[in-house]
């Protein structure tokens, strides 16, 4: 067979300076984030733990009822649930060591059975129990709080994370049981409580207007802000996050207007209000809300604030350094002290982070670093 190498060379030529094209566009559009350059490319000395067997490690432990030895188990039940008594409730204890029931909380239950369905395990159906469904207690209706709250019977207005997430991690658990009795209700409830607090706080169309979300926390009983020196304005990603996915579920517009108010609130913001879990998922919204509604919220300067401690009121943000021998790049928490850094805080930054980058590619080499450094 003859070949013209001329042409051929000019065809390879021309294909690899399409891709050296492409990649030189890709990687000029990438933006940094200063407090991620600050951490090596590769961590050194490098050994990946395997998450999927310890996320199943995991499950199997915590999960045990007739687990033996020095504080186990680590779970306990009850017959009759206090919200929904004709069934069964559960928790986990928060603190290793202490049999208080009262430490069953949702932040700590609800995401232990999420991750395990992430992993394909079925927690409706496990070993005789419906895990998913004894989950459904941490809804409050009885005390007629009508939302998810970190206990069985609790009060909104104590700490707005504490109020906020136990209702997203919910959301996570609705995407994988959507058929489980009591949870259409109970989704439709989460987003209609939370989007009139949301009016409450000042949301208008007519004229429109942006609420103001600048507490501690939201009692959602006396529709009134709880206040504190120390304010948590970053709930509103947590809300803004709710109300967008009650809009993708639902197709109701009236969700999707909650959530621009609480973006748009997040959006002017002007100083680091970082703290624990909430501000991640407003990154995420943002992102997503801008490919997808055509907004133009400013995920560069959120993103950022998700990492670097601004030291005023807040140190929340990305450890750096090595810690005890240990290099503890990526890690978060209060990263200005040595040795206060949360798994926990890791992991949901992690799971609001790398699926944000699906619609906001640009910071997808930074958020691909900070992961490594993480996991």
């Amino acid at each position: 067979m003859f070949i013209n190498y001329d042409k051929y060379h000019l065809y390879v030529r021309s294909i690899l300076f399409i891709l050296i094209f492409f990649i030189v566009k890709v990687f000029a559009q990438q933006i940094n984030i200063p407090r991620i350059e600050m951490i090596p490319n590769h961590p050194s000395p490098y050994q990946m733990r395997d998450w999927k067997k310890t996320a199943q490690g995991y499950d199997s432990l915590v999960f045990d009822l007739n687990a033996e030895g020095d504080y186990l188990p680590l779970i306990w039940t009850g017959e009759a649930g206090i919200n929904y008594p004709e069934n069964p409730n559960f928790g986990l204890h928060s603190y290793v060591g202490t049999d208080d029931p009262a430490q069953g909380e949702a932040i700590n239950v609800i995401p232990a059975v999420v991750g395990a369905s992430l992993l394909g395990i079925d927690k409706s159906e496990q070993n005789g129990k419906n895990w998913v469904l004894m989950c459904a207690d941490f809804f409050n209706k009885q005390n007629g709080e009508n939302v998810y709250l970190n206990n069985h019977s609790a009060h909104s207005g104590g700490d707005w994370w504490y109020d906020t997430m136990p209702n997203v991690f919910f959301y996570q658990l609705y995407s994988f049981y959507p058929n489980t009795s009591q949870f259409n209700f109970q989704f439709q409830s989460v987003a209609d409580r939370w989007l009139d607090a949301i009016r409450t706080m000042g949301g208008k169309t007519t004229p429109w207007k942006i609420p103001n979300m600048n507490y501690w926390a939201w009692d959602l009983i006396d529709m009134k802000p709880v206040t504190r020196e120390i304010k948590q304005p970053e709930a509103a990603g947590a809300l803004a996050w709710i109300e967008y996915m009650a809009f993708i579920e639902t197709g109701d517009q009236q969700y999707r207007i909650g959530s621009e108010w609480a973006m748009e609130f997040l959006n002017k913001v002007s100083t680091n209000p970082a703290y624990e879990l909430q501000l991640p998922y407003g990154v995420y919204t943002a992102a997503r809300m801008n490919a997808e509604m055509g907004t133009t919220y400013n995920v560069e300067k959120l993103l950022n604030w998700c990492f670097t401690p601004d030291g005023n009121i807040r140190q929340w943000g990305m450890t750096l350094g090595n810690w005890g021998g240990y290099d503890c790049y990526g890690l978060i928490g209060e990263a200005l002290y040595d040795g206060y850094a949360f798994a926990m805080n890791g992991f949901e930054q992690m799971g609001a982070l790398l699926p944000m980058v699906r619609y906001d590619d640009r910071f997808a080499r930074a958020v691909g670093k900070w992961a490594l450094h993480c996991a």
